[in-house]
């Protein structure tokens, strides 16, 4: 004490030190020294130079206020009683390596105008460093902190912070501290709750591989640089609810029981692969950058409701354990879920997909909700699989909707609004509810495709879609096919080209009765022109002269198209009859009545009674 007072050097090493030291009781000089509104603006002078290494302080130790000029170096000492640095300024370097508090043990207030070294520094109770000012590079690595609460609150970190492979025992107070360059925490343990709340790290923050027991929250916190959380393992509560992170964010491999991350905005590029979830809530984050959650899982229910993808962002061969939803979220750019597994519901109800949409073998073993979906850019389902309902109900697709391959159980397309085409080339589903109007202009040509539909159709009694759809894969069918081909100098008619053609106009391939009514009518006017035309048909007189030398016995058209309708029928009339060449007209068209009316019964039969 009195080589204090009198500004010798106090240099000890070893040695057990029995008494208090108390500065306040010493006759020091006192300087005016600027401190925060509240906070006593006296300083006490401490001018020597100060070297206690490997001792030991029995009695308390109080520097509360002081102002040391020269460098204090405490290393490998134990403070078995209480320490004291309450709003001490240190304006040089100060070294607490290895140090044992066994006692309370505060800085608060205390301002390091150099470096301060806590390296392996232990921490029986509590140690507070509330408001603590770092203007040089503060050291706490391994430093070990014990089960009562360690205060950093509003702590000022001005240089590098760093607490790689600290222990925190106790809960862990960090809200509103202010970290100016790099902090990291990398392997840092928290056995207890972390409170990170309203933090703001302005630089580069490293929480690689840390273990938080307790609650972490980090809500209200700003990062203006990356901030790395790979492999950390957060096993109570993880909280980033409103928090801002400019730079990359990376939580590669990170594990989380239940983590908030909502209303959280996120600048850079975010990288949550393979990282594991229990209960996750994304609800309202904005994502400004690019976004991976490849191979990802979440053991729980997810949240990504309202959420905001920039960026685009990437869930390949990610697992959903439990219900997922992505209601209202908005993808402006890509959004692939390629090999993603729903195992419970997925819900993406009024989701906005601005580009490209990709689920390309997707499984879906819940529900798997669209309705009012709008995607602007062409969506795919390429070999994906649906074990229950897939709703696209009122959906808007700007573009192509894919399902080439896909299996599908239930599908809904009510109301849904096509604006380009929709293909199910070799998808295998077992019912699709849309009608056949909504589909027929926009589906891509696939023939089990039109065939699997109809069937469709007539399974869920929309007799008239099953039809048309029916019909529509017979007209595309054979337009694709030619008349006659050549093979060298040899042409070839195509007979089944010629047989669709002549289905198509005779019975509309079998759906179409009114075409065999329409055709039959043609057939009948077009004999009776031809006996009018060539006065074929005649009359034999009443005096039984001979009919061919009375020219006033010519029919008049009406009556020729009555004969043929007759004879179309086979009902000819007794006293008319055709003459010369009309007589095998006649006959040919007696057969045609004949085919006509059967086709006519069959085509009718197939369509009415089912």
């Amino acid at each position: 004490m009195e080589r204090i007072e009198n500004g010798d050097p106090v240099i000890y090493d070893h040695v057990a030190i029995a008494g208090d030291i108390d500065i306040s009781r010493l006759d020091l000089p006192l300087i005016h020294h600027e401190r925060p509104a509240g906070q006593d603006q006296r300083a006490s002078v401490v001018v020597s130079r100060i070297q206690i290494r490997n001792c030991v302080f029995r009695g308390r130790a109080n520097f509360a206020n002081a102002l040391f000029r020269e460098p204090l170096d405490l290393s490998g000492s134990t403070f078995q009683d209480e320490a004291r640095f309450k709003g001490t300024c240190f304006l040089e370097s100060a070294s607490f390596e290895a140090v044992s508090f066994k006692r309370y043990a505060t800085f608060r207030n205390a301002r390091f105008s150099k470096d301060a070294r806590f390296q392996w520094s232990r921490f029986s109770a509590i140690a507070n460093f509330g408001n603590a000012f770092f203007e040089g590079n503060a050291s706490f690595g391994s430093a070990s902190f014990s089960e009562p609460c360690t205060n950093f609150g509003e702590a000022n970190f001005n240089a590098d912070a760093d607490f790689t492979e600290a222990k925190f025992a106790g809960t862990a107070n960090f809200k509103l501290a202010v970290f100016g360059r790099a902090a990291s925490f990398w392997r840092a343990s928290f056995s207890a709750d972390a409170n990170f709340q309203g933090s703001a790290f302005r630089s580069y923050a490293s929480f690689l591989s840390s273990i938080f027991c307790g609650n972490a929250d980090f809500r209200g916190s700003s990062f203006q640089e990356e901030l790395n959380l790979e492999f950390a393992k957060f096993k109570g509560n993880a909280i980033f609810l409103g928090s801002r992170i400019k730079g990359d964010a990376n939580f590669f491999r990170a594990k989380f029981e239940n983590v908030n991350f909502e209303d959280m905005e996120m600048e850079g590029d975010a990288i949550f692969s393979e990282a594991a979830f229990g209960r996750a809530s994304f609800k309202g984050a904005i994502f400004q950058g690019k976004v991976s959650l490849d191979r990802a899982s979440f053991q729980d229910d997810a949240s990504f409701e309202q959420t905001e993808y920039n960026g685009g962002v990437s869930f390949a061969k990610n697992n959903f354990h439990a219900v997922v939803r992505f209601d209202k979220a908005s993808f402006m750019a890509f959004a692939n879920f390629p090999a993603a597994v729903f195992q419970g519901d997925a819900f993406f109800s009024e989701a906005k997909f601005g580009q490209n949409a990709v689920f390309d073998q997707a499984q879906f073993a819940g529900e798997a909700n669209f309705n009012s979906a709008q995607f602007h850019e062409d969506v795919t389902f390429n070999a994906a699989q649906f074990g229950k309902t897939v709703d696209f109900t009122r959906s808007q697709f700007q573009r192509n909707l894919i399902l080439d391959g896909a299996k599908i159980d239930i599908m809904r397309l009510s109301d849904a609004v096509f604006s380009a085409s929709i293909s199910l080339r070799s998808a295998n589903f077992s019912r699709i509810e849309v009608r056949w109007s909504s589909l027929k202009d926009h589906l891509i040509y696939d023939g089990a495709t039109y065939l699997s539909l109809a069937k469709n159709f007539r399974t869920m009694e929309w007799f008239e879609d099953a039809d048309d759809c029916y019909y529509d894969y017979r007209r595309r069918s054979q337009a694709g096919k030619r008349f006659y081909s050549r093979e060298g100098l040899k042409i070839v008619l195509n007979w089944s080209k010629l047989l669709d053609a002549l289905a198509q106009i005779s019975c509309g391939y079998g759906v179409r009765p009114r075409y065999t009514v329409f055709l039959s009518i043609f057939i009948i006017i077009l004999f009776g022109f031809l006996y009018w035309a060539g006065n074929g048909i005649v009359v034999e007189p009443l005096n039984g002269s001979n009919p061919a030398l009375d020219p006033n016995e010519n029919l008049s058209f009406p009556d020729n198209i009555y004969f043929s309708a007759m004879v179309f029928t086979a009902k000819t009339q007794v006293k008319w009859y055709p003459a010369g060449i009309y007589r095998y007209l006649a006959t040919a068209e007696s057969i045609l009545g004949w085919l006509l009316l059967a086709l006519f019964l069959v085509t009718l039969g197939r369509t009415m009674i089912r």
